[in-house]
């Protein structure tokens, strides 16, 4: 999450509201009055509330979301991405005790996302489908060691009976660990660079 969170108060206009988005490169405005949370006003608000000959006369509460989803500094990453993912929000105030001590975007859940897969490390991602057998895990990951890689991240997509999983592999011979798996039986092998 974002701790230095810019805010704004809901009886600042709209042009205010703007400026102070355009001024610190962000779309979402937690709406504070008197140290607490009363909405969340969106870039996307401030558009579609926009016509030329209102702008003067409209406020902040006018066009901000009444009582917006939140989250807390404590909830599981994975929880709030999915509420943001069901809700089709683009943000979560981090409140607590009612005042905004953080958000949380899009922008944060894929940065953490990048660096839980270790995406931005130099390396490679063998994909493969396991056996429907109990320790065709530790076999890949065994022939991937054995070919002298060292794993970064594992990850799985699920998809069905047939579930992917994306190694995030450092060094050693990713062709050699890829016709090991494919002769071993694994099917979709696939080596990323």
């Amino acid at each position: 999450m974002v701790r230095d969170v810019v805010t704004i108060a809901s009886h600042a206009g709209i042009r205010e509201a703007l400026t102070v988005m355009k001024s610190h490169s962000v779309r979402h405005l937690p709406v504070v009055d008197g140290g607490r949370l009363v909405g969340l006003v969106t870039l996307g608000d401030l558009k579609q509330a926009i016509l030329a000959s209102m702008i003067e006369q409209l406020l902040v509460r006018d066009v901000m979301v009444r009582d917006p989803y939140t989250t807390t500094k404590d909830t599981p990453l994975e929880k709030a991405a999915q509420l943001i993912y069901e809700q089709r929000i683009g943000c979560l105030p981090v409140v607590e005790e009612g005042s905004v001590v953080g958000i949380l975007t899009v922008n944060d859940i894929l940065k953490a996302f990048i660096d839980i897969m270790g995406v931005l490390k130099a390396g490679s991602r063998i994909d493969v489908i396991l056996k429907n057998v109990h320790g065709s895990f530790d076999e890949v990951v065994g022939i991937i060691e054995d070919k002298g890689g060292y794993i970064i991240s594992a990850g799985m997509t699920m998809n069905g009976d047939d579930n992917v999983h994306h190694f995030r592999v450092s060094g050693g011979d990713t062709e050699a660990m890829a016709r090991a798996l494919t002769t071993l039986g694994y099917k979709g092998v696939k080596v990323i660079d």
